[in-house]
């Protein structure tokens, strides 16, 4: 049981219970056909009966992009996005998931102004050093790759905030191994969508730069489908 928690602070246990349903998403489809109608009956539920607002379960919820490893992170986007646009579905439900998406996006923009390594040791921002920061970069890729960040939310929060960053240490496992890496993930989740006209020039520009110069080990280039070509 949730510490402190009852039925008049009851909002922690609501959002566990759909935090943990969210983690158990797998590449699966039969398992995941278990899992998904129980989050949606629950998201539904707590709303429209109103034992949480839109925006305290966004608040529980959203610690969940901490958690998630790269195949459960790509599940998670694809319910996000099946979940959002079901027929039927309420307005606030859809509301949710705009605005955790939205709130994931600027969490890990203002994450980037730690300097995180990749030991486990948690930032003032990023929970678990920098892996998770890295974690959260493949989901912020898959978010967007799935059409749940609008445009002007992707340019003003995801690239500046990654490459305008003042190194204190390098060395391989420092914090611009983290970036790098990060982008990198970014990159092998959303490049498709994001290198065709989502992002500036100069921000796509500054994001292989970082790439090409990197004398990081075990970032294979070829992964990247897609090739920024500059338009004149």
């Amino acid at each position: 049981m949730v510490k402190g928690a009852s039925f008049h602070n009851r909002q922690p246990c609501i959002a566990l219970k759909i935090r943990s349903l969210l983690t158990s998403l797998t590449e699966n489809p039969s398992e995941n056909e278990k899992i998904t109608p129980k989050l949606e009956y629950w998201i539904e539920y707590v709303l429209s009966e109103r034992f949480a607002t839109v925006d305290e379960l966004v608040e529980g919820v959203s610690t969940v992009m901490w958690e998630l490893s790269d195949p459960c992170a790509r599940s998670v986007a694809r319910f996000l996005k099946e979940f959002r646009d079901a027929p039927g579905r309420s307005g606030q439900a859809g509301s949710f998931v705009d605005k955790l998406c939205e709130r994931i996006l600027r969490w890990f923009a203002i994450a980037s102004v730690e300097n995180l390594g990749m030991d486990n040791s948690p930032g003032l921002i990023v929970s678990h050093g920098g892996c998770s920061f890295i974690r959260v970069a493949s989901f912020v890729g898959y978010l967007i790759e799935w059409g749940l960040l609008g445009h002007k939310l992707v340019k003003r929060h995801l690239v500046k905030p990654l490459t305008a960053h003042h190194y204190t240490s390098n060395g391989l496992c420092g914090p611009e191994y983290v970036r790098v890496t990060a982008i990198y993930q970014l990159l092998i989740a959303a490049g498709n969508t994001l290198l065709r006209g989502l992002l500036e020039p100069e921000d796509v520009q500054a994001c292989f730069e970082a790439l090409d110069t990197s004398k990081i080990p075990g970032l294979d280039a070829e992964k990247l489908q897609v090739r920024w070509t500059a338009h004149h």
